[in-house]
């Protein structure tokens, strides 16, 4: 059987392109890659013919399974075919070829070496072509000493350096290089305020340095008597602290809340992940009111609230990490649809009070993942009677857990 090859062509300069490679390249009967590589790739392996530039990619991996009935192919990416690169794809597309790696210079790799700094204790992150929330950015830069970061045209070390200022990280120190290796190599460094108006060539990499990084940890749960009540049922403070433990969530989650009430699960999720976003959804005016004045009284910018029905909203919202269905409003067949046709593994929770509903979310999770899990909770509280004290059950709660 023929064999694919994945080589790194590094930043793409002749030089930093392995002696290895170049011997596969010869002998391979078809070479694809990107067309300002071609001429250098011709010169390097003396050939003229079995040249292919790279298309999309289903055309491209279409055209490599036509060579491969030929002879051996070399498929090469620049920088580091393992980090964030096309090896990846290939693997999930075809996983019956044969394929091997030649690994090249990547272009982090070379930002560090241009400023003399090391890659050991650093997080990586890709924002070219991937969408990353602002949140995320930051928390990742808060708790870690470097964060690389492979960039694209608008989401660039200015773009970086004003989230930076957005989430009072004004000591930390951005480093940006373009056209690394190149004679029109631009390399860049200063404070957030110095890089954040400057102008970055389309296709650079970044890193940034915080001197004094920390783990962010989440906040302790607050109680009922805590939030501004109204004539709309809550979620009681024994119930909302297992659906937060159920709900997994991380400090920079996306979270919708459907069927949002007074808020209290909304703030909670907002507290729990601070460089996150929680997008809450009620279709009652006087709830929303509610969430509007609980989230002044605890600070949770980061909470976005929106009346109306969950299908008239969540087309317009950012693709969560985690879904909380309080009440769909006779919605949840349709909700629970449009997150699977997302096409990712998303974390759904819902609570269920009436027979009624808890049918429905049998019926309905059971197409997503018969995996699904249901946790039954009864929570009471007392009171006083004359000198005795009795415990009054609240509503039995079924709760649901699935990734859809």
């Amino acid at each position: 059987m023929n064999k694919v090859y994945i080589i790194g062509a590094g930043p793409g300069d002749r030089e930093y392109i392995l002696p290895k490679a170049v011997s596969v390249m010869k002998e391979a009967y078809g070479i694809i890659g990107a067309k300002r590589l071609l001429p250098v790739l011709s010169e390097l392996t003396g050939k003229t013919e079995g040249f292919y530039p790279f298309g999309k990619i289903d055309d491209t991996i279409e055209l490599a399974e036509e060579l491969l009935k030929k002879g051996d192919v070399a498929i090469i990416v620049s920088g580091d075919p393992l980090l964030y690169s096309f090896f990846k794809t290939i693997t999930n597309k075809k996983p019956e070829w044969e394929t091997e790696v030649i690994p090249g210079v990547g272009s982090l790799q070379m930002l560090g070496a241009a400023f003399g700094q090391t890659m050991e204790d650093a997080a990586i992150v890709s924002v070219h072509g991937r969408k990353k929330t602002k949140g995320s950015i930051a928390l990742t830069v808060k708790e870690h000493a470097k964060t690389f970061f492979l960039c694209s045209k608008e989401q660039g070390p200015d773009f970086l350096s004003r989230i930076m200022l957005e989430y009072g990280m004004d000591d930390v120190t951005v480093y940006a290089g373009a056209n690394l290796s190149y004679e029109d190599e631009v390399l860049f460094s200063g404070t957030p305020l110095e890089m954040a108006d400057k102008e970055f060539p389309g296709l650079c990499v970044a890193m940034i340095f915080n001197p004094e990084p920390e783990v962010v940890a989440k906040k302790a749960l607050l109680s009922d008597r805590d939030f501004v009540r109204g004539k709309t049922p809550m979620t009681k403070e024994e119930i909302r602290a297992i659906l937060i433990m159920k709900m997994g969530l991380m400090a920079d989650s996306v979270v919708w809340d459907i069927g949002a009430g007074t808020g209290s699960i909304s703030i909670e999720c907002a507290r729990q992940c601070p460089y996150g976003e929680v997008h809450g959804v009620e279709r009652n005016g006087e709830a929303v009111k509610l969430i509007e004045k609980n989230k002044e009284k605890f600070g949770t910018e980061q909470l976005f609230i929106y009346q109306g029905q969950a299908m008239e909203v969540i087309p317009s919202l950012p693709v969560p990490d985690v879904v909380f269905i309080g009440g769909s409003g006779g919605e949840l067949e349709d909700v629970l649809a449009y997150i699977a046709d997302l096409d990712l593994k998303i974390k759904v929770v819902i609570t269920a009070v009436t027979v009624e509903t808890i049918a429905e979310c049998s019926n309905c999770l059971e197409k997503y993942d018969k995996n699904y899990e249901i946790t039954q909770v009864t929570a009471g509280r007392s009171r006083k009677i004359g000198s005795y004290h009795i415990v009054d059950n609240n509503n039995t709660v079924m709760i649901f857990e699935a990734t859809i």
